[in-house]
């Protein structure tokens, strides 16, 4: 080589070092984060005004050194502000926002769980890449799903009736009505029983793989009264029955399926001429470029890479659709799969809502021809929820 060939622009160099020191700074602060959420330090914080560490250690129970360096690692993250003159840590209310007010638009903790998932599978996604590229549900610690829900439930609570079915033409009309509705991946039924709360004269039907889920949402249901307008059933998406439905939905659902298309082409069977369906996938561009450093990106693109893309390998069909790339590749889907009027009804910047109607009628009843069978259980442990 010459030595123009050689020369190296330094300056770029400890930019570009500089961007990696600050990613791994986030991911170190991400596992801090995880620890206020699960020891209730943000719980204790909120509200509470400024707080010196022993005050905090006292209210919480914990460890007071530990609490002192933790507080410390958070307030260098920028997460809580520090006091040096009186030596008080205080976490701002629009900090809480995030970090530890449920109800909050902004309530978006339950992602880092989801991370940590990364990182207790990295064996696993190792052997996925040299391997078959699956990697079955089950090898994911139980957090990882509770997490998906957390996160995902902000989303509900905030967007499913306000904006996610207003974009989608007629749909709300019905539901005021009365119609019946299936919910593909229910998983825990969080939407499932906000959709039967804030329309009651429609009935739900939530179907999940995983049994375990399915009892947690038939709990939740009794807590809340066991509402007669809906229930949960185990089944992949090949047993969805008995059908028909007006209306079928996936939420965050469709790209962790073996067979996408073929899920598809069975909510086509089940549903009544004219009938809607609505996907709402994570949020995405068709172009890779239009993503770059976006943090929405940045997070699902990776979560894709470890999660969803190989959980989908795993299962039989193998369709590894992931979770970005954008709302062209779901709507073709979508017309293989026999629906007319697809598009992209909203882009919320957080999610992508697409929806399409029945053609011609085809509803089939029970025994369909989707042809997908769940993901076999991890030789750990049993499947946990998927959301």
């Amino acid at each position: 080589m010459t030595n123009t060939e050689t020369r190296i622009d330094t300056d770029a160099v400890e930019a570009f070092a500089g961007r990696v020191l600050s990613d791994f700074a986030g991911a170190a602060g991400t596992a801090m984060t995880i620890i206020g959420d699960r020891l209730g330090l943000y719980d204790a914080l909120t509200g509470a005004g400024p707080l010196e560490a022993a005050e905090l250690a006292r209210r919480t129970r914990l460890h007071p050194r530990l609490v002192t360096e933790w507080l410390a690692a958070q307030t260098v993250c920028g997460y809580l502000l520090h006091d040096p003159l009186l030596d008080t840590y205080e976490l701002p209310v629009e900090h809480a926002m995030a970090l530890s007010v449920v109800a909050s638009p902004a309530y978006v903790i339950g992602a880092a769980e989801v991370i940590a998932g990364q990182y207790a599978t990295l064996g696993d996604l190792q052997s996925a890449f040299r391997g078959n590229g699956g990697i079955d549900y089950g090898c994911f610690p139980d957090t990882v799903m509770h997490g998906i829900e957390r996160f995902f439930s902000t989303a509900y609570t905030h967007q499913l009736a306000q904006t996610w079915f207003p974009a989608v033409d007629g749909l709300v009309e019905r539901l005021d009505d009365g119609t019946r509705v299936a919910d593909v991946g229910c998983g825990h039924g969080a939407a499932t029983l906000l959709m039967a709360r804030t329309w009651p004269r429609s009935t739900f039907t939530g179907f999940d793989l995983d049994e375990p889920s399915i009892t947690v949402a038939r709990a939740r249901a009794a807590d809340a009264g066991a509402p007669a307008n809906i229930g949960f059933r185990v089944a992949d998406a090949a047993g969805i029955a008995p059908g028909p439905f007006d209306v079928v939905v996936f939420f965050d659902a469709l790209h962790d399926l073996g067979d996408p298309v073929a899920a598809l082409r069975r909510a086509h069977e089940l549903l009544t001429p004219g009938g809607i369906l609505v996907a709402v996938e994570p949020w995405s561009t068709d172009r890779l470029e239009d993503g770059i450093d976006n943090p929405i990106a940045r997070i699902d693109y990776a979560v894709s890479t470890s999660m969803c893309t190989p959980t989908s390998l795993a299962q039989p069909g193998g369709y590894g659709l992931g979770t970005c790339g954008g709302p062209a590749r779901r709507l073709r889907l979508l017309s293989e799969a026999g629906f007319v009027e697809s598009r992209l009804a909203a882009d919320t910047g957080h999610n992508l809502v697409l929806t399409a109607r029945a053609g011609a009628p085809a509803y089939v009843g029970v025994g369909g021809s989707a042809g997908i069978t769940g993901p076999a259980a991890c030789s750990r442990r049993p499947p946990p929820a998927t959301g």
